[in-house]
């Protein structure tokens, strides 16, 4: 199998030299000439590339790739391999996101402890860190119990 390949890479060697002979002759004669009309550089490629090309004579890319590969590329799909061109822009980021405005909280209420304000059925703030440096103090062992609202 592999002396196939090898045998085929290389017959394959002669028909890309010609065809590199060609393009190089073929590039030089349309750039050297000035015409009204200004070609791309994709019409002068494909010029060149089309008439010289002997889709027979080349094998093809996917019998040059062995057989485990193949089996990983047929396993990947085509979109699994893309990336990201550009980072993001920040007018991007901000226009993405302009319609996502912040809510109004209905659910406000005050602390019966405390009396500062809270979401209902959450603990205060206030509460909740003098509960945990009471904890805290605690665990040190100075056992001054700081004053904490009544729960």
């Amino acid at each position: 199998m592999a002396s196939i390949a090898l045998a085929t890479l290389q017959t394959a060697r002669q028909p890309a030299r010609q065809l590199v002979g060609a393009f190089v002759l073929r590039t030089t004669a349309s750039t050297s000439t000035s015409s009204s009309r200004p070609t791309s550089l994709y019409t002068a490629l494909t010029s060149a590339w089309a008439p010289a090309l002997p889709t027979a004579a080349l094998p093809s890319l996917a019998s040059l790739i062995p057989d485990t590969l193949a089996g990983l590329r047929e396993l990947l799909p085509p979109w699994l391999l893309a990336a990201p061109k550009r980072r993001t822009t920040h007018g991007a980021k901000r226009m993405r996101s302009s319609n996502k405005g912040l809510k109004d909280k209905q659910n406000i209420v005050s602390c019966p402890a405390c009396g500062s304000p809270k979401l209902a059925h959450h603990l205060c703030h206030e509460c909740h860190t003098a509960f945990r440096r009471e904890i805290h103090r605690e665990a040190r062992g100075t056992g001054v119990p700081a004053e904490t609202p009544q729960l």
